[in-house]
């Protein structure tokens, strides 16, 4: 069948019918419609429900997601994402969208440690989309989420936001303290950052139509400043970036559908400095070897990842550094992968790799409580940024420091299920 579609109008209440082109000519009295024309709403900007003031801001409605491609261009040197770095992202509209919202943490007060990204172009179903960013509104304003009262867009860790202007409306975002030792109602009553990247396509998109979204943007990655002052996301490591993103980090990496139900499939292809290790979600597809370019006057390498499993939000993985990288196959398939970053001594390397050998053993005895592993492979790596916490990164849990711990691997294995 031909690749293109033909588009009629119909009485019915507006509707559209969308036939396939198969070499008839249209009805005579048929009149051709373009999507751009039909009326259709603006995607939600958050999936959290009305009330909410644990990360209100989170997720984005009116489309489900599906698979993602994530194709970083990395100098691990710089810390810095080059032109040609994208994510493509395959949803399914749940209604007619005339735009949609990502999340997206192009900049951060935390000027040290956060990201400063800038997004270059996007693209939907191939076509150029206009773009912006807009301060998320708290959910279930009755004014819609572009009310003009500058009180729906503030941050507070409590409903109402109080503050110091005794704002008596739900708060919009989760406030980001600089540090632990920040008051935790510091921030409460400030405006919320605009981190809605919203894209309006040429065309509406049809309601139950699989569309594709690709945003290409480059600059240095980095971490989100939770309420209680810790940080996850995007970590600088002294030979690239370590990612540990629970609860909302990753959307200071990537643009994505921040929301632990929104969990699409993932393909990664990274291509990094030649010698550097990229470790991801699911297993390890290929690795192939690229000549010198302009981004990498010493070549580089693209890292090939493949995620047949969703993946939420909070755990997708995609670290970047001077990994050792071992794996080897179970009696029943699964895939085990070691990495540790070869900046740990060469003792506490060893110390580590004992305990992380005993991650099959793990996996067996858990399977006894928990039924068959779910998925096709397991892994664990050890980066070297002092990270705020361990985490159970789907099948590539993360360990910071330097240090594994036997306990805790039994905790995080555990959260695999």
């Amino acid at each position: 069948m031909s690749g293109r579609w033909l588009r009629i109008a119909t009485a019915m209440a507006g509707a559209v019918l969308v036939l396939p082109v198969i070499g008839l000519a249209a009805p005579a009295a048929a009149t051709a419609v373009s999507y751009s024309t039909l009326q259709c709403p603006a995607g939600a900007h958050t999936l959290a429900p009305a009330g909410s003031h644990l990360y209100p801001e989170t997720g984005n409605g009116g489309y489900t997601s599906l698979h993602t491609l994530v194709h970083l261009v990395y100098n691990a040197a710089t810390n810095q994402f080059l032109p040609g770095n994208r994510v493509v992202l395959t949803d399914r509209a749940t209604e007619c969208l005339s735009s949609f919202s990502l999340d997206f943490e192009r900049r951060s007060a935390n000027a040290k440690a956060g990201p400063d990204m800038t997004v270059r172009s996007v693209a939907v179903n191939g076509r150029p989309a206009r773009f912006t960013f807009v301060q998320p509104t708290y959910p279930g304003d009755p004014h819609g989420q572009n009310d003009p009262n500058p009180a729906a867009h503030e941050a507070s860790q409590v409903n109402p936001v109080g503050g110091p202007e005794h704002n008596p409306l739900p708060p919009a975002c989760s406030p980001e303290l600089p540090s632990t030792r920040t008051p935790p109602d510091a921030l409460d009553g400030t405006q919320c950052p605009a981190n809605k990247l919203v894209v309006t396509p040429a065309a509406a998109v049809p309601s139950g139509s699989v569309f594709t979204v690709t945003v290409s943007y480059t600059g240095r990655p980095g971490v989100h400043n939770d309420g209680d002052g810790t940080t996850e996301g995007w970590f600088r490591a002294p030979d690239g970036g370590f990612v540990t993103t629970e609860p909302v980090g990753s959307e200071d990496w990537m643009p994505l559908n921040d929301y632990p139900a929104a969990k699409p499939t993932y393909d990664f292809s990274d291509t990094v400095n030649a010698g550097k290790t990229v470790l991801a979600n699911g297993v390890l597809v290929s690795v192939k070897h690229n000549p010198a370019s302009a981004g990498f006057p010493g070549g580089s390498v693209t890292w090939n990842w493949h995620s047949p499993a969703p993946v939420a939000s909070y755990l997708v993985e995609d670290s970047v550094g001077n990994y050792r990288l071992t794996e080897r196959a179970a009696d029943n398939g699964t895939r085990y992968y070691e990495a540790q970053d070869l900046g740990i001594p060469a003792k506490q390397r060893r110390k580590n790799m004992a305990i992380m050998n005993l991650q099959q053993n793990i996996t067996e005895f858990e399977s006894q409580f928990s039924g068959s592993y779910p998925f096709t492979s397991d892994g664990v790596v050890v980066g070297t940024p002092p990270a705020s916490f361990e985490e159970e990164m789907q099948t590539m849990i993360t360990f910071a420091g330097g240090f594994i711990n036997t306990d805790v691997l039994y905790h995080e294995n555990f959260h695999q299920w």
